[in-house]
């Protein structure tokens, strides 16, 4: 029997294969443009992106445009057709990344209790909000996560990333999500958010 996960991403996948044969021979040189750098290394991360039209980091998903995709083609043309007024989602269970979500001002200690935990996530890829970090690791392909973990922990919730704008403060000035180094790595996750082993049937 096929579990819920594995019926929605096979599910996923076969939304992104038909949105894919869509936009072949309905895609002209015009609608294409050059990526901004922050999505061009999202995608070499293997993530899986899709515009958002809308300024905020809060709202609905009928903002979402389309299916996440890592195709670099499929996000050209979106941003052909979009240019800078999309922000971008990364979809975080369908990339097989998970993304730590703290404030600026607190790093959230209690998450690392092993040696050489707090070192990765200094080391790793991340990007800053207004108010907020979020470092980014991937999730090695035979493991899970912990269920249950508190509201900072981003696996299956969509997020926005760099270079997405949103309004913030009390005049309303835009603020650009930017990558605090773009030349880290995306690391594994350390062992602390990871699950058992995932066993084959």
């Amino acid at each position: 029997m096929i579990d819920s996960d594995s019926f929605l991403a096979e599910l996923a996948e076969s939304r992104r294969r038909a949105q894919s044969a869509a936009r072949v021979g309905n895609t002209f040189a015009s609608d294409r443009r050059d990526l901004p750098p922050a999505l061009d290394l999202i995608i070499e991360k293997g993530g899986r992106i899709q515009p958002q039209l809308a300024r905020s980091a809060f709202a609905s998903a009928t903002a979402r445009v389309g299916v996440p995709s890592g195709e670099r083609a499929q996000v050209e043309s979106w941003l052909g057709c979009f240019g800078d007024e999309a922000n971008w989602l990364l979809d975080t269970q369908a990339s097989s990344i998970v993304a730590l979500e703290f404030s600026v001002y607190i790093t959230p200690l209690k998450l690392f209790s092993r040696p050489g935990e707090y070192q990765l996530f200094e080391r790793t890829l991340s990007f800053r909000t207004p108010t907020r970090v979020f470092a980014l690791f991937s999730i090695p392909p035979d493991r899970g996560m912990w269920r249950g973990w508190y509201s900072g922990v981003h696996w299956r919730t969509p997020i926005l990333i760099p270079p997405s704008r949103v309004r913030s403060g009390p005049d309303g000035n835009e603020f650009e999500f930017s990558y605090v180094d773009p030349s880290a790595p995306l690391l594994p996750a350390f062992e602390t958010l990871l699950g058992p082993p995932i066993q084959p049937y």
